[in-house]
């Protein structure tokens, strides 16, 4: 993985958007660190994840247990060096039209 810095996920979620998103956020926070994010309408958002190497089987199974991810295959690495993901997630509930509900406030 030493040559491999960063990884390239690609993932398709069935589920609500708002529902997955936070359901998404408790599994990486289990294993690394969501850096940065990016939403694209409300087809897509991508994450940037940052995780010690021995960790990213853990996640990528978390994730691959709650949403269709692509193939990873782990070489057993025990390393603790930092690593980055990047994870692009579609959801095939999306309508293509963002739409953030900003709540009434008084006055």
């Amino acid at each position: 993985m030493k040559d491999k810095p960063h990884f390239y996920w690609k993932a398709y979620c069935n589920k609500e958007r708002h529902v997955a998103i936070h359901q998404i956020e408790n599994i990486v926070n289990q294993y690394g660190f969501i850096t940065d994010f990016h939403m694209f309408s409300d087809m897509e958002i991508n994450l940037k994840i940052e995780i010690a190497e021995n960790k990213i089987i853990r996640l990528y199974e978390a994730l691959n247990e709650y949403m269709e991810t692509g193939k990873y295959t782990d070489n057993g690495t025990q390393a603790t060096t930092e690593r980055l993901i990047m994870l692009n997630i579609t959801f095939t509930r999306s309508t293509g039209n963002l739409k953030i509900e900003i709540p009434d406030v008084p006055g």
